[in-house]
């Protein structure tokens, strides 16, 4: 095809073109359950179970609680990784424009000038401890792939279909002859690939396409894991004003970045190549195929931050005191290994902060300068053991995030 008149290459301009991080988000990762509620089973299982829970249920407020009801397996338990994220980026490319300039001999600006074609990377530090795994989407105005791979390398087609109408004098024609036209042709080129610590784009446009506009770039992430062992107590039911009563303490394994020295921010290097297309005639615009063009070459380097550490970091929660350089508490097992008694949520943290006052009103339970037990387990302020006397004493013990 016929894509214009007559080409020259002009050399290098480096401001013809921009990009930028216009903006990009985690996703927030979920708690995965080792367990099945009723919706997990085949249909049969389904059935045998709803024809248990008619009979063990005859009221039908029981009846539907009881139908999301999970029940775990044999040693079931949670587990929350918080090293596999999803990163989204939206890219904006943008062009230079300069309307005063235009017709002007020297102005390298026509309203039918276009990016042709760009190829641009991202590229993050080795010392994060963070990596690339995948792409899972790209995509353009033009339009939208699921990759879900290392690398891609696709065309975008455009399919219309054209019909028209005689209209004579503005009226329609009862009789008019219509003529139904399907079009299909290749207008965008994209291709991409990942290597841990970075990730290639490019794209090349055809007749009147431009490559100007918001790109949309879905990759999956992976930090390096550190593990957590974070505290799920269990209540018995209390009533008035007894105090909570702790059933049983259980531990969860949850794994988290293992980032030295938790920066701020991660940042990364983008970087951008493209090829411009301008028109020579300037104010006065040709079919494409009839233009006499002159391409230019360049290149953008910028350095973009992906997301904070508050993006990154759980929300972990433990009890401790900030004042004197600060002390958290913590929990030692019978075999005096100790950990740090941490909280999967806030509310979580706070019960347990309740569960612990309870225990310093309650009459000898235990005595003023006997460690707090629970279980086979001893708790801990720094290394201190934690007591009823001590805890009333300290008018600053509170719940605060582990990662502040």
């Amino acid at each position: 095809m016929k894509r214009f008149k007559s080409a020259d290459y002009k050399g290098e301009d480096h401001t013809l073109v921009d990009v930028d991080l216009f903006s990009s988000g985690l996703d927030q990762p979920g708690v995965e359950r080792d367990g099945k509620n009723l919706w997990d089973l085949s249909a049969d299982a389904q059935t045998q179970l709803i024809r248990i829970f008619n009979e063990r249920y005859p009221d039908n407020g029981q009846f539907t609680s009881v139908l999301n009801q999970e029940y775990l397996r044999s040693g079931g338990a949670y587990f929350t990784d918080f090293t596999r994220r999803d990163l989204g980026m939206v890219f904006t490319i943008s062009k230079a424009k300069d309307y005063t300039a235009l017709g002007e001999i020297s102005s390298r600006f026509s309203p039918a000038d276009r990016i042709e074609t760009l190829r641009f990377s991202l590229e993050i530090p080795p010392e994060y401890n963070l990596q690339f795994t995948g792409w899972n989407r790209y995509a353009t105005e033009y339009g939208e792939i699921e990759i879900a791979d290392m690398s891609f390398s696709r065309s975008l087609d455009l399919n219309a279909d054209l019909s028209m109408e005689i209209v004579d004098g503005g009226i329609k024609s009862s009789s008019g002859r219509k003529e139904d036209q399907a079009l299909r042709s290749r207008y965008l080129k994209l291709n991409g690939s990942i290597s841990p610590l970075r990730l290639e784009m490019e794209a090349e446009g055809t007749r009147e396409i431009d490559l100007a506009g918001n790109v949309l770039a879905d990759v999956s992430l992976l930090f390096d894991a550190f593990p957590e062992k974070i505290a799920m107590p269990l209540y018995s039911d209390s009533s008035g004003d007894a105090p909570l009563h702790l059933s049983q303490l259980r531990f969860v394994d949850v794994m988290v970045p293992r980032i030295k020295d938790v920066p701020e921010s991660i940042i990364a290097t983008l970087e951008m190549e493209y090829i411009y297309r301008h028109v020579e005639s300037g104010w006065k615009s040709y079919p494409e195929w009839d233009d006499r063009v002159s391409y230019y070459s360049g290149r953008v380097t910028k350095t973009v931050t992906l997301f904070t550490r508050d993006e990154y970091l759980p929300l972990l929660y433990c009890l401790g005191i900030e004042e004197d350089g600060g002390s958290a508490v913590k929990i030692r097992t019978e075999r005096a290994i100790d950990y740090p008694l941490r909280f999967m949520d806030y509310g979580e943290a706070s019960r347990f902060l309740e569960w612990l006052s309870g225990r310093v009103l309650a009459s000898g339970e235990p005595g003023p300068s006997l460690p707090v037990v629970v279980g086979t387990n001893t708790l801990l302020l720094g290394e201190q053991p934690l007591s009823a006397a001590l805890i009333s004493s300290m008018k600053d013990l509170k719940v605060i995030p582990v990662y502040q």
